[in-house]
């Protein structure tokens, strides 16, 4: 499958974050689940997101004092077919590792 951005491995792990999850997910939760720096999560974050295969937003409450507002990532309809495609195409029969402590910081909205 033709992508519009470089896969790599990093690229598909937070893939399979996403797919394990199945909800949307703040971008630490995200490099968390990962096992990688934010610094090599957010640019991947934003590709899928200029590509059309994740949206985001804020989060609409006030954090606890001293903890800045969190930002949603969930991937859109399109998103999870070609993400799908790209995993099965990349690991072979799925997922190799689901990460599903992701799921424990899904989106509570």
């Amino acid at each position: 499958m033709k992508t519009p951005f470089r896969i790599t491995s990093a690229t598909l792990e937070v893939m399979e974050v996403f797919l394990a999850a199945g909800e949307g997910l703040h971008g630490f939760a995200v490099a968390q689940a990962a096992g990688r720096p934010t610094g090599s999560i957010y640019p991947i974050l934003a590709r899928m997101e200029e590509a059309g295969w994740l949206e985001s937003h804020w989060e609409s409450e006030h954090p606890d004092p001293g903890r800045p507002r969190r930002r949603f990532y969930v991937l859109t309809p399109d998103g999870m077919a070609d993400t799908r495609s790209v995993v099965l195409e990349r690991r072979g029969g799925g997922a190799a590792d689901t990460r599903s402590q992701a799921a424990r910081h899904a989106d509570p909205a």
